[in-house]
């Protein structure tokens, strides 16, 4: 299972099982994979329905690691802006439904939000980088560590969009969605990302220090200056990519403890 920070929500994800070798051949024929995901979903949403849906398999050869072999993972951050100054004041003595419905999905923000200076910041962001700055590197992770982990990580998209409401429409927030693309993140790198965008939408975060981040990636810098880090409930998950020659020829190849299992009976499949 691809982890993400706690709070974050997941809609799509991708995780690795072993199954026993008289099943193997799940994924093929077509109408044998559609049995198997009918069946499966059928006793998920018996157990509790609408918790997950399984949408699609396939078995996956010795070597195949679900974290290193992904083309790219798509994240989207929602921003809940309040329209008015007057509503906002409202809304802390007298929370609406829309509040609540917001509450876990959504960054709520203040109204000043200025979407041109946030696009400034994702056209900031594009391209490769070193996250030093953006990483949450523990001293303690430090010390584990037998040799400094690369944190050069490529943005293949960053942008600004417009949102919707999560579950309620209503007349009290402008939506917006940041969706970022890469191949992989570093630790709590996105929510950090979305701080800066965010503040300097809100003219509390120069754009010459977020520059100053990416040119000095030392993990102690957001703490240093301050920068409150964006809340995970935001967050979201929503697209895990393989290209699919990887599921059956995979390249580097990852040795793994549970590739020894085939020999005793089990498969894997993804």
């Amino acid at each position: 299972l691809y982890r993400t920070d706690a709070g974050v929500h997941a809609l799509r994800n991708a995780l690795i099982c072993q199954v026993p070798t008289e099943i193997v051949s799940l994924d093929s024929p077509f109408e044998s994979k559609a049995l198997y995901l009918t069946n499966w979903n059928s006793a998920i949403n018996e157990f509790c329905s609408g918790a997950m849906k399984v949408l699609d398999l396939h078995r996956v050869s010795p070597g195949f690691c679900v974290r290193r072999h992904v083309s790219y993972r798509r994240y989207t951050y929602r921003l809940a802006v309040c329209r008015n100054w007057e509503l906002w004041e409202s809304l802390k003595e007298s929370p609406s439904i829309v509040c609540f419905s917001e509450r876990n999905y959504a960054w709520r923000l203040p109204p000043g939000f200025s979407p041109e200076k946030a696009s400034d910041v994702c056209e900031l962001f594009r391209g490769p980088h070193v996250m030093g700055s953006f990483y949450k590197h523990t001293a303690r992770d430090k010390r584990r560590e037998t040799y400094p982990r690369s944190v050069v990580r490529t943005i293949l998209h960053c942008q600004l969009s417009k949102g919707e409401a999560y579950s309620v429409n209503n007349d009290i927030y402008d939506y917006y969605n940041v969706t970022i693309i890469s191949r992989s993140f570093v630790r709590e790198q996105i929510r950090r990302m979305i701080s800066c965008l965010v503040f300097h939408s809100y003219d509390r975060l120069p754009i010459e220090k977020i520059r100053w981040l990416l040119q000095n990636p030392i993990s102690s810098n957001f703490y240093d200056i301050r920068i409150p880090i964006a809340p995970p409930t935001g967050l979201f998950l929503t697209e895990v990519v393989y290209p699919p020659e990887m599921f059956t020829q995979p390249f580097p190849y990852y040795r793994h403890f549970w590739d020894d299992l085939e020999e005793k009976g089990l498969d894997s499949s993804i």
